[in-house]
């Protein structure tokens, strides 16, 4: 086995994280745009103008507006 070099393998396994709490999405491990708040909440976050995320809904309906930031 002279020559064969030892490469990383990036596990192709994927784990489910959570679901979102507005709208039931499952938030996988290989997956980006979710949060995770002080409560241990899930939420979807879009990352796209004029689209909100379920993280923004969450805000505007029970914490504060998002208007007045």
């Amino acid at each position: 086995m002279v020559g064969k070099k030892k490469t990383w393998n990036k596990s192709k396994t994927t784990i489910k994280c959570g679901e979102c709490h507005i709208c039931n999405k499952p938030l996988m491990s290989n997956e980006g745009g979710w949060i995770v708040n002080a409560e241990k909440k899930y939420f979807c976050e879009a990352h796209k103008k004029d689209i909100k995320s379920c993280f923004d809904k969450y805000l505007e309906k029970k914490i504060i507006p998002l208007t007045d930031w």
